[in-house]
């Protein structure tokens, strides 16, 4: 019964102490015992403080040349995933009705590239090309066939984007796609913007020209 007590009496003891241990206790003159480190302390940057981390003494990293910060667009370029698109002040989805946002006039699919976007003429393509090779070629193929790294991977059900039934799809179909995905794809509506939306669909029915022989590759250029 005594040893019970008194191993009892321990515990509590040791759980008391450490317990104290962990007060940071108040400011004073006196160097305070730091049973435990105190985050105060730990390393880091402090305002107006140099920084002996790095040899010039700045704290953080010179952003890299060519970047922007996120939300942020360079004047007279295309808009970035999460800034305003097309000076609508919404992201990459929108809540607009119109043929731009959602690929649709009424019930039905429209056809074409919406005005402000088709008078960028080859620019809009080239644009195109670039988001495609980026978020598209890893599934589709470089020329759009579905045969890309990820059907060696076996995904089986990637389309050949060039075939009959995808060259007869309206344009606004296919940006409808784009946007919500379709059966294993998944949707790039949050993450690509509404214009290059519309670039992927232009440099697309670039890539089908080339596949029907109706645009050579220096055209397409």
């Amino acid at each position: 019964m005594i040893l019970k007590i008194g191993f009892g009496a321990l515990i509590i003891t040791g759980v008391a102490a450490l317990g104290l241990a962990g007060f940071r206790g108040q400011k004073g003159e006196q160097t305070h015992v730091e049973w435990f480190n105190d985050m105060a302390h730990q390393p880091k940057v402090n305002p107006q403080v140099r920084s002996d981390f790095f040899a010039d003494g700045r704290a953080e990293r010179k952003p890299v040349a060519g970047t922007i910060p996120i939300g942020y667009n360079i004047a007279g370029t295309y808009y970035q995933n999460d800034g305003n698109n097309l000076g609508t002040g919404v992201g990459a989805f929108a809540n607009q009705p119109d043929y731009l946002n959602t690929g649709r006039i009424g019930e039905f699919y429209g056809d074409g590239i919406p005005e402000n976007l088709a008078s960028r003429g080859a620019d809009l393509v080239k644009r195109g090309q670039e988001r495609y090779g980026i978020y598209c070629s890893h599934c589709h193929g470089v020329a759009a066939k579905g045969n890309g790294p990820v059907k060696a991977f076996g995904l089986m059900t990637v389309a050949d984007l060039t075939s009959e039934p995808m060259r007869k799809q309206p344009d606004g179909q296919i940006f409808n796609t784009i946007t919500h995905g379709k059966n294993t794809m998944g949707a790039l509506g949050p993450i690509v913007t509404i214009e290059d939306r519309w670039a992927i669909v232009s440099y697309l029915r670039a890539l089908q020209k080339v596949a029907e022989g109706k645009l050579n590759v220096a055209e397409k250029k």
